[in-house]
């Protein structure tokens, strides 16, 4: 039985490929026709699948045409976030995060350095052994989760600070509130 499929496989595997390689020209016009779609407005959308078709048919061979097509998708996929006016979810994380270490709720991110220094000060307690490893994990994961986002606030504050700098030296009047806010007084350059 296993000379049997020894023998087989090798067959089975070049009519997939065969059929693959087949029906790649097809499934590439498929996707282009699913990535224009996604433009909201039907005339754009016409105008890029026969651009991109257009595009598609110089490329040579099968395969190739395939893997061509698969990269409409994501730019189309953006056009559409755009056209609805919708964010990516790593951009709206970015917003949530700067909000976060910029607003008035900044001090609550410190609570994260006790907490952080608490646990990885306890991991190390934890003897090395077999039967430890999950309990090790479990506390030096979100030590390590909640040093790294305070690391990462800490970044972002400084950079909006800078950025504040830059505005209250055109003499806008909210950074300079900020940065009074912040240092005491107005910003001087060795603040900075």
């Amino acid at each position: 039985m296993i000379d049997l499929l020894r023998y087989i496989a090798p067959l089975i595997a070049g009519l997939l490929v065969n059929e693959a390689v087949d029906i790649s020209p097809w499934l590439a016009r498929r996707t282009i026709r699913w990535a224009a779609h996604r433009i909201p407005n039907t005339e754009p959308a016409l105008r890029y699948e026969e651009e991109w078709t257009a595009l598609l048919d110089q490329r040579p061979g099968k395969l190739l045409k395939l893997t061509y097509a698969l990269t409409f998708l994501i730019p189309a996929l953006r056009m559409r976030r755009e056209a609805l006016g919708r964010t990516s979810w790593p951009r709206r994380l970015a917003h949530t995060h700067t909000a976060f270490w910029t607003g008035p709720k900044m001090m609550r991110g410190w609570l994260l350095f006790p907490l952080g220094m608490a646990s990885l000060m306890w991991s190390e307690r934890i003897p090395p052994t077999a039967d430890n490893n999950t309990l090790y994990l479990a506390v030096a994961i979100p030590g390590s989760i909640a040093m790294t986002y305070l690391a990462a606030g800490m970044i972002t504050y400084k950079r909006f600070l800078r950025r504040q700098a830059a505005l209250a030296a055109t003499g806008d009047a909210q950074a300079h509130e900020h940065l009074d806010r912040w240092y005491g007084t107005r910003h001087c350059p060795e603040h900075r």
